[in-house]
């Protein structure tokens, strides 16, 4: 019964989406488009709740439940288990694009009521397309050609808490910029459009999905941090890849939107970048569900699908590309900025996040060009990406310092100096009290410290000063950006691995702290065996200051095996051990890692998210302010 209504609520969406679309055409508003945006909303909840309920009671006669459950599975984790797979993170997704469409028809009134309908048709079109892939090629309600009674589990490292939050944050992030999308697209085929302020609409969309993106890339490298058991919390994995470049290009939008929003300058800028943020999320889908690349965050490795993905990306891609060349010279002005001032810092930013993404986006395709047209496998890794990236986001954080406290249109550079005099004072200060801390120096290190303190020292000082044209959405994340960088910079620089080989009673240190291996021992948790190790850590006065309890992992159902690393926290340092491989008689491989403030990397993410929110927060206030 369940997979009957499931696979007739995924009917249903379609029939309403395509309603939607049609109706919404006609550019008049009518009881049908609130149905059928209502309906598409109602529709997709039930389809997703209906696969919930599978995964929930288990019912391995769906074939998305056998392939991804198991009666001794947590209950958590059956429900995350509905995204944690290819064809429930479809639903996911469309269920996210279902609300994000029901919010752009709350914005409806007579003054915009062209723009927004014709937000809803482009919106309706991008759902048809997703729902049809689900339907097509990824329905989650196909059954099993024979009765079922056990499933055959789900991938041990993907049950986690962090990943059951992770995909839906993300989703939120990708899907948030197909509103933006929508709306560049309506802006550039409406004939008054010069009437409507559609950048005061999009923003609040657009805040919304990075601050979702933020958190939701945040929250897998914590996942990455203590599930793979590396030490690291970044591999530059091409999948991580594909939510940080329209990360980078949602964050050149989002300060973009504020140029058009204060001086009208930018409106075409701001219309591409729309654009190619949406596509550049779609094209991180195509990515995980092609199959063409082989990672551990990967969904599905269907050929079909990735042609699917791939020809939709270019349908709508062509269609908005061709649509704003032949529209955009109707934004365009000839507005000159000077480079000391704000517009013309967030313009030098802008161009640097470009930049920053052209380059993780060519090391990402490039070995997958290679192997098309020669057969042969290359890997682009760390050491391309740190000597291009970075040398690029150093001035970028620069002139995100200063930025903030310039004036509009032209400031005087003697006014700037003094503006920023006591955030140098402050941000040497404290650069000094650090590097007499860890008495460790290089040029990145010293760079990257310079860098997270003048951050946090030119926002602390705008807080302080407690002007009204400082917004404190934008000092709270932008201090968060610091505090991230500074998280960064330190556990990179000053991480300390150790990798031993240990028999139990035996002690080894690293940095102050001494360990020593206590004992080991078997357990059994809801759904594995596993090998539990006890070590002692010591400070340099010998105190105990906790027991870490690394473990490897059996899961009989998979079939896998994981190790559980074992990590101490506090605001200056992590202490972060995991168990290898061995035995009694000749000892057991131990991983140490020592990562100074490392925490701060998360804390800053934290402080972000709840910078992004109090924007969102302001940004619909003036929605109602300017209901255009």
């Amino acid at each position: 019964m369940t997979p009957l209504l499931g696979n007739f609520s995924l009917w249903l969406s379609l029939f309403f989406a395509t309603l939607q679309f049609v109706v919404s055409r006609r550019y008049q508003k009518s009881k049908i488009i609130n149905i059928s945006v209502l309906g598409l909303l109602v529709s997709s909840l039930l389809s997703f709740f209906l696969l919930m309920y599978s995964h929930i009671v288990s019912d391995f006669n769906v074939l998305n439940v056998f392939q991804n459950s198991h009666s001794t599975k947590p209950l958590l984790y059956k429900i995350s288990g509905v995204w944690g797979n290819h064809e429930g993170s479809m639903l996911l997704w469309i269920l996210v694009l279902t609300l994000f469409n029901y919010f752009i028809i709350k914005l409806y009134n007579k003054k915009n009521s062209i723009f927004i309908l014709k937000t809803l048709e482009t919106q309706a079109f991008i759902t048809i397309g997703f729902v049809l892939f689900t339907i097509l090629t990824s329905n989650p309600f196909r059954t099993t050609s024979h009765l079922q009674t056990e499933g055959l589990g789900f991938n041990p490292i993907l049950q986690d808490p962090a990943l059951a939050i992770h995909p839906p944050l993300l989703y939120i992030g990708y899907v948030g910029f197909s509103a933006a999308f929508s709306m560049s697209v309506a802006t550039l085929s409406i004939d008054n459009n010069e009437k409507i302020s559609w950048y005061i609409y999009m923003k609040p969309f657009v805040v919304a999905a990075w601050t979702f993106l933020t958190a939701g890339i945040a929250l897998g490298s914590v996942w990455a941090y203590y599930e793979l058991g590396w030490g690291g919390w970044w591999f530059w994995d091409p999948v991580e890849n594909a939510s940080f470049m329209p990360w980078l290009l949602g964050t050149a939008l989002l300060h973009s939107l504020i140029i058009v929003e204060k001086r009208k300058s930018l409106q075409t800028w701001v219309l591409l970048l729309a654009i190619l943020t949406f596509l550049l999320s779609v094209m991180g889908t195509f990515l995980v569900r092609s199959g063409i690349l082989t990672s551990v965050h990967t969904f599905a490795l269907d050929p079909s699908r990735g042609l699917y993905i791939l020809l939709f990306i270019f349908l709508i891609g062509v269609y908005s590309l061709t649509l704003f060349g032949s529209n955009a010279k109707r934004y365009f002005n000839n507005n000159y900025f000077s480079f000391f001032s704000r517009e013309g810092s967030i313009l030098v930013n802008n161009i640097l996040m470009i930049v920053v993404c052209a380059t993780v986006f060519l090391g990402t395709i490039y070995p997958l060009i290679v192997e098309a047209f020669t057969n042969d496998k290359i890997s682009v890794g760390e050491p391309y990406y740190n000597s291009t990236v970075i040398p690029i986001m150093i001035p970028a954080i620069l002139v995100m310092g200063i930025g903030p406290m310039l004036s509009w249109k032209h400031e005087n550079k003697i006014k700037i100096f003094e503006k920023i005099f006591p955030s140098i004072c402050l941000t040497l200060i404290m650069t000094i009290f650090i590097f007499f801390i860890y008495q460790s120096f290089s040029l990145i290190g010293i760079a990257g410290i310079i860098l997270s303190f003048w951050i946090i020292s030119n926002n602390l000082i705008m807080l302080i000063k407690k002007n009204q044209k400082y917004h404190i959405g934008m000092i709270i994340a932008h201090f968060g950006v610091g505090l991230l960088i500074l998280g960064i910079t330190a556990s990179s620089v000053w991480q300390e691995e150790k990798i031993i080989r240990m028999k139990i009673n035996e002690k080894t240190k690293i940095e102050k702290y001494s360990v020593i291996f206590d004992n080991i021992e078997e357990i059994k948790g809801p759904n594995y065996v596993a090998l539990r190790a006890n070590f002692i850590v010591q400070d340099a006065n010998k105190d105990i200051i906790t027991r870490l309890k690394p473990e490897n992992r059996f899961y009989p159902i998979e079939n896998n095996f994981t190790t559980e690393a074992s990590i101490h926290s506090n605001l200056f340092r992590d202490l972060y051990i995991v168990l290898g491989s061995g035995n009694s008689n000749d000892g057991w491989i131990i991983k140490m890692y020592y990562n100074p403030l490392v925490i701060w990397i998360w804390i800053g993410a934290i402080i972000i998210f709840i910078g992004g929110i109090a924007s969102m927060n302001i940004n619909l206030r003036k929605i109602k302010v300017f209901p255009q």
